[in-house]
């Protein structure tokens, strides 16, 4: 739980090392998020607002971790809202380039190092206690350690050799080595730092930050628009010849009405009844059919109870629609049945009939064909 409080904490700070890692997983999550759950655009708004959230939150710890004034703060979690929103409602994959935007800045502030001697645990300092991370650490570090078995006059001698026989020259030894891998590790790190901030201070000098940002931003535009001409559709999408076939389909069924849970029958021209409901599948397919028994199964009938089932003539697929056809002769059972029970499974999507008697009486061809 300390964990998650510190991810949204506001007045902590963050090491680059844990700035870089929670904005990479807030990109990958809301990807990944994204993609799966494309049909849902209400809940990967809720994602990408809880991504930006946090991305917010760790770029307010990294600015207070580098000493920079605030007006950075919305500029890399605003553009990723942005960006993220434009993603969602489009849905094109290719506006996944305009996510280098906010990347790029995330870029920029790894550049300021940090600008105190501070002690972070999970990269973190600040008002959230973690010290129980820190713990285990320690425990699990003391616990690797090798015991080796002894005896007891052995251990006692020995541990009083070790205790007696003192080595000044040993102990210097040490510490010598000691003080030279901390000042080459400091080295190193002052090199990284101080090779990072000389390329930032380059590329965003007043000579040629104009030209850098021209560049980007031509770059960006150029992306887009190549995207944008691969997203095109193929001629093989013809929207007129799509639009005319639903208008066909619609045409052949009368006296459609739609029930509480989302379903609708309607008479086809052979006074037959039709269920239709929606479902993102493949079109133009033909999923059962009773002449040949040959498709899916679970579309073979409409059971309303183990003992009540009617046989569909057919079942086939169009502009992401079941349609459901059934026998004249089944027409007065299912439209009775349909009032009267209380759900119904077809093709294995469970249905529920409340209110469908209610529905059902205010239609005047329907009403007549029921018997109370």
């Amino acid at each position: 739980m300390q964990l998650i409080k510190s991810l949204f904490c506001w007045h902590g700070f963050d090491n680059r090392q844990r700035f870089i890692f929670i904005s990479l997983t807030c990109f990958l999550a809301f990807i990944i998020l994204n993609e799966s759950l494309s049909d849902y655009k209400l809940i990967a708004i809720f994602i990408l607002l809880l991504c930006s959230s946090t991305y917010l939150a760790a770029t307010r710890r990294r600015l207070n971790d580098a000493h920079l004034h605030n007006t950075w703060i919305l500029a890399p979690a605003g553009s990723f809202l942005v960006t993220g929103f434009f993603i969602v409602f489009t849905g094109y994959n290719s506006s996944y380039w305009l996510l280098l935007i906010p990347l790029l800045m995330m870029v920029v502030l790894l550049t300021y190092p940090s600008k105190s001697q501070r002690r972070y645990i999970l990269g973190y300092n600040g008002p959230v206690n973690l010290s129980d991370f820190q713990q285990l650490k320690k425990t699990n570090s003391r616990n690797s350690q090798r015991i080796e078995p002894t005896m007891d006059s052995v251990n006692i001698s020995q541990s009083s050799i070790n205790k007696n026989d003192y080595s000044p020259l040993a102990d210097n030894s040490k510490n010598t080595s000691s003080t030279t891998h901390a000042n080459h590790f400091s080295d190193s790190s002052q090199d990284k730092i101080e090779l990072a901030e000389s390329i930032r201070l380059a590329l965003f000098s007043k000579k040629n930050s104009q030209l850098i940002i021209a560049l980007i931003s031509f770059l960006l535009v150029i992306a887009f628009i190549i995207s944008m001409l691969f997203t095109q559709p193929t001629p093989a999408d013809n929207p007129v010849e799509h639009t005319s076939e639903i208008q066909k389909t619609a045409k052949e069924f009368q006296h459609q009405i739609t029930l509480p849970d989302n379903f609708s029958i309607m008479i086809a021209a052979n006074n037959a009844i039709v269920i239709q409901w929606q479902a993102s599948v493949e079109n133009n397919l033909n999923v059962w059919a009773l002449g040949t028994a040959e498709g899916d199964k679970s579309c073979k009938s409409i059971e309303f109870t183990k003992e009540e089932v009617i046989r569909t003539y057919s079942v086939s697929t169009t502009d992401n629609k079941y349609y459901a056809y059934f026998s004249p002769l089944d027409t007065k059972a299912l439209i009775e049945n349909i009032a009267f029970k209380n759900k119904f499974s077809l093709c294995g999507y469970n249905f529920s009939l409340k209110g469908s008697q209610a529905k059902l009486g205010k239609s005047a061809f329907y009403a007549n064909l029921i018997e109370y």
